[in-house]
């Protein structure tokens, strides 16, 4: 047999190309070169394949993290306009609270015990809202961890790709 290798593999243009020695009676040398000419052209077509998956699995692997980019970005504009809705509304209660005092205080100095105990108001929306928040911030985290791990997976599974010319 007569061929020129590349490195130990063979190339389509190998098998196209490769002449035996004629032994005995051996086989008919047109059905064998016709034999080889199908297997270089299966394998030019299997190369063009692996090409394409290749390019396939990389837009894949961009698409996959722009979506999870997009969905972080999403969730982090969401948690920042929650926080920013929770402090104004801390500061509006901060104001009213103050307020209250201010006039419990002028009116203990007054003398008028009765408007203090009706200035104190019973306060449990504001606990109510921080075990809300912290509720939100622990799903938020939950949801952001399972982008970050469907994500990293799917980069795992995309580094398994051969890479094109092999």
């Amino acid at each position: 047999m007569s061929t020129s290798t590349h490195g130990g593999r063979i190339s389509p243009s190998d098998v196209r190309n490769a002449t035996f020695e004629q032994v005995g009676h051996g086989y008919e040398p047109g059905a064998v070169h016709h034999f080889l000419a199908a297997v270089a052209d299966q394998m030019d077509a299997d190369r063009v394949q692996l090409e394409a998956r290749g390019a396939n699995a990389q837009d894949e692997m961009v698409k996959i993290i722009s979506q999870a980019q997009v969905l972080a970005e999403k969730f982090v504009a969401e948690a920042e306009q929650y926080s920013k809705d929770l402090v104004a509304s801390a500061r509006t209660q901060y104001s009213e609270i103050l307020r209250r005092a201010e006039n419990a205080a002028v009116s203990r100095s007054e003398g008028q015990a009765v408007a203090t105990t009706q200035a104190a108001p019973a306060y449990t929306t504001p606990i109510d809202e921080i075990e809300y928040v912290r509720t939100y911030t622990k799903v938020a985290q939950v949801q952001l961890r399972a982008v970050i791990d469907a994500l990293a997976e799917q980069v795992d599974k995309l580094g398994d790709v051969p890479k094109s010319g092999q």
